[in-house]
């Protein structure tokens, strides 16, 4: 019989008993990618490969509406390239139903949509890529998360007006009212420090007003057993009737190294806790196979995005992306209730319930559809799958590509070989197409996770020191790090769409806000052949990976720069250091000799060289001096513009 405990040591006890939790918190909202209306007869939901929202008549089970937030639907350009020039990614309604808020991420605006005539106002510009998005409980104002710009604003909503910011550390994700009224933020990436961090900021003064950190997990003996560093805070959530605040995120096990480090070892889905502002514990999935050891989680689950509580707060319903399924917690037991799986279609990012708690409806981004699920609560909970509701008329995204798309962020090992047991996909740690912002102890030393947005044509060679040269050779990735079973042969269709959408349906970041003064004298400085940062980091990606060698030929001239103390001073030679290997076709690669990386949408992949020992640009700039052009000649002044230029790129 299982034993039903926390998988990590708490921090002041066990979960609060019912008759001691406060009154319900008088505004409990926080940012979704799916809505319902007040009286449960309409859901909204994001279509964020399609620029547009969708209105879902509950009762008839029907598309209502789409209401374009674009000028039109995205297209493949010339270059073979899909990128939505809005990409809607969270909404939330006004107390009064009247209005619908829409964040555009890569249009650096909140859309205002009138619900009864579907009319959309214009653009409210906020910043660089808005993700979550809230509305205060008088309807007064909302509050949007820009990730790249580190800010929260607050909007008037009736001049529908910037009117305060809240400057952050980190990349604001995640909106959330909590318990004590306070806006909760989820910081997505906290790179540079132990652990990881919700800020509450007070709505009124927009200041913030404390920050409630996460630790990260010391290894437990085992590696299988849940630890490891927390990234990816997805969503906050208040547990309705209670002081309790739940955040969704992943910890991932960087201490293990290869081939220690397996599937069942790297990534563990995690649901963290405060209590009063206070962190409590964490939760997590069993250690499979490891005797007397039981998690909070009996089934594996991953990639958890988004939750949902029943009206009453004692169950909680997560949406896990890469598992593909609805986890439901007992949030007074603080363990698995129910788990439904498989959904219908692909890529749940969030999940809303009905207002009398009786039906779950999943944002499934990737097949365009919301799953109705019908929740019983009559003894315990109980999940059944009532079918599946088509949002759009016409998908504009080509088969290839979401076929890619699923690939990417699906861990669902029943359907395809690409992990073991629902564990681990791409997006496990390339977040958003992006970087997770840890080092790996990988075979060939520590290796920063690098980005995936922008795809990889142009960036010449792939891997720190040259090993690959296409994103069809990550199946070996597959086979090793995910445990998947990928024949390159024989499902070399699979390779084929995984790679279209990583090249031509994963766009670049949307920069930072930044100072065009500063970036006119940075991009002096950076060209400047005495500096000589372009020398290396040329061309129209910023490499020279692959000057020379236009076939890619791994055998042949591969441009790599000495990381050695006589060179850039970033080889790795005590602790964990770097190792001479070889690369995919067996051609040697020494230890210290590595490849240029790109420089495109460098702002958003902290921490910086192969071995993430570089938490800031600035830190780069300082760790090369003296190895590298005439750095040490520029001024803080200088340096400092030589920052907001890369940080434009």
């Amino acid at each position: 019989m299982r034993r039903w405990l926390v998988v990590l040591a708490a921090c002041g006890g066990g979960p609060k008993p019912a008759a001691d939790a406060p009154a319900a918190a008088a505004y409990t909202a926080h940012s979704s990618s799916i809505a319902i209306s007040s009286d449960g007869a309409s859901v909204y939901v994001v279509n964020a490969d399609a620029d547009s929202v969708s209105v879902i008549d509950t009762q008839a089970r029907a598309l209502r509406s789409e209401i374009l937030l674009a000028p039109a639907h995205p297209a493949v350009d010339d270059s073979g390239a899909y990128t939505p020039a809005v990409m809607p990614r969270a909404l939330a309604l006004s107390p009064d139903g009247a209005t619908l808020y829409v964040t555009g991420e890569r249009a650096g605006a909140v859309f205002a949509i009138d619900v009864a005539t579907g009319a959309v106002g214009a653009p409210i510009a906020v910043g660089s890529e808005p993700i979550g998005v809230v509305v205060s409980a008088d309807g007064a104002s909302l509050y949007v998360a820009c990730s790249q710009d580190s800010t929260v604003v607050k909007v008037d909503a009736a001049s529908r007006q910037v009117v305060a910011t809240a400057q952050v550390t980190g990349e604001p994700w995640a909106l959330g009212f909590a318990p004590d009224g306070s806006l909760a933020v989820s910081i997505f990436m906290y790179s540079g420090v132990a652990g990881a961090a919700v800020i509450a900021i007070d709505p009124a003064a927009m200041t913030v007003a404390a920050m409630w950190s996460i630790p990260d997990t010391a290894p437990r003996g085992d590696p299988r057993l849940a630890h490891g560093q927390v990234r990816g805070l997805y969503d906050v959530a208040t547990r309705p009737g209670t002081d309790e605040l739940w955040v969704a995120h992943l910890m991932l096990g960087t201490d293990t190294a290869q081939p220690a480090l397996n599937f069942e070892s790297t990534v563990f889905p995690s649901l963290s806790l405060f209590s009063g502002g206070t962190y409590a514990r964490t939760l997590s999935i069993d250690a499979q196979d490891v005797p007397g050891i039981d998690g909070s989680f009996a089934d594996v689950v991953s990639g958890p995005h988004a939750i949902a509580f029943t009206p009453d707060g004692d169950f909680a319903l997560v949406a896990d992306t890469a598992s593909e399924d609805v986890l439901a917690v007992d949030a007074r037991g603080q363990v698995e209730a129910a788990l439904l799986r498989p959904l219908p279609g692909h890529m749940p990012e969030g999940i809303a319930l009905s207002p009398d708690g009786t039906t779950a409806y999943v944002d499934e981004r990737n097949t365009a559809d919301v799953a109705v699920i019908a929740i019983d609560g009559s003894a315990g909970i109980a999940l059944s799958l009532q079918g599946a509701i088509a949002r759009l008329a016409a998908d504009p995204m080509p088969a290839q590509m979401r076929l890619g798309q699923h690939l990417f962020f699906s861990a669902n090992s029943d359907e395809y070989p690409i992990t073991q047991n629902h564990w681990v996909s791409c997006a496990s740690c390339h977040l958003e197409g992006r970087s997770d912002a840890v080092t790996w102890r990988f075979a060939q030393g520590p290796r920063d996770t690098p980005s995936n947005a922008g795809g990889m044509i142009g960036t010449g060679f792939l891997f720190r020191t040259a090993d690959r040269t296409q994103v069809q050779d990550y199946w070996r990735t597959i086979n090793i790090e995910q445990g998947g079973s990928f024949d390159s042969t024989a499902q070399a269709d699979l390779l084929a769409a995984l790679e279209t959408f990583v090249d031509h349906a994963m766009p670049l970041p949307i920069p930072p806000t930044t100072d065009p003064a500063k970036v006119a004298r940075g991009m002096q400085i950076f060209n400047d052949p005495a500096v000589a940062c372009s020398t290396c980091h040329s061309g129209p990606r910023f490499t020279d990976s692959g000057a020379g060698n236009p076939t890619l030929d791994l055998s042949g001239p591969v441009n790599l720069h000495d990381g050695t103390a006589s060179g850039l001073g970033t080889c790795v030679t005590t602790g964990y250091p770097d190792v001479a290997h070889a690369d995919i076709d067996g051609d040697p690669r020494a230890a210290c000799m590595f490849d240029t990386p790109s420089l495109s949408g460098v702002a958003s992949t902290p921490p910086y060289l192969h071995d993430g020992s570089a938490p800031t640009l600035h830190d780069v700039l300082e760790q090369t001096r003296g190895k590298m052009g005439d750095i040490t000649s520029l001024s803080a002044d200088d340096e400092d513009a030589l920052v907001e230029y890369l940080r434009s790129l």
